[in-house]
């Protein structure tokens, strides 16, 4: 089952190029699991699920390991682990006409990611499958800056992120779904939600 599957892992919505210390990176960062069986076509592989979580990691902006945090504890808070959930659990399942209602997979969202010193960094994000019950510490997590939770499966990083000090402003893209998101501004540190989803 497990052996013959591949994967592949995919940033999905990018954080912003430009952040601001100590506030939480919006849009947060989400990540796609692709997951394929034996015949190469991509499956959910919602059987798996419980066994895998995404873990995420802080580099310089050149994105090569060691990571800077871990082990900095300091530099980048919030949730650093992530469970993986099915795609169409997103609620777009009951709605054929929904541009996700077709995509297979998973993903993982970190909502909380927050950089708390001024310069230019990358995030990785790694999945990892803990193996019947047992984690697995594999070179390749090690490698990469994470701390073996189990074998390192794939990894995906952002573009660069520039964090500053004070008030920032910048404007979110498309994300790879294809939706385009609406301009988001910071106003005084207070963060200003996107105005719709078009």
């Amino acid at each position: 089952m497990g052996s013959e599957r591949s994967y592949s892992l995919e940033v999905a919505v990018q954080p912003p190029t430009v952040a601001q210390v100590g506030v939480p990176l919006y849009p947060p960062l989400l990540v796609r699991m692709h997951t394929y069986g034996g015949s190469g076509h991509e499956i959910s592989g919602e059987d798996e699920l419980g066994g895998m979580f995404a873990h995420a990691a802080l580099y310089d902006e050149s994105g090569n390991p060691p990571s800077l945090a871990p082990p900095d504890m300091f530099l980048l808070s919030g949730r650093l682990s992530q469970s993986l959930d099915l795609l169409n659990e997103l609620g777009a399942a009951s709605s054929g006409n929904s541009p996700l209602s077709h995509l297979q997979g998973s993903y993982a969202v970190f909502p909380d990611l927050t950089i708390n010193r001024p310069g230019r960094y990358v995030l990785g994000v790694s999945v990892f499958k803990v193996d019947g019950g047992r984690a697995i510490r594999s070179a390749s997590a090690v490698a990469n800056g994470g701390g073996g939770g189990g074998t390192n499966l794939e990894e995906a990083k952002t573009t660069m992120i520039d964090v500053q000090e004070g008030t920032v402003a910048t404007r979110i893209g498309k994300w790879s779904f294809g939706i385009p998101l609406s301009p988001l501004r910071f106003r005084e540190g207070v963060k200003m939600g996107p105005e719709s989803l078009a």
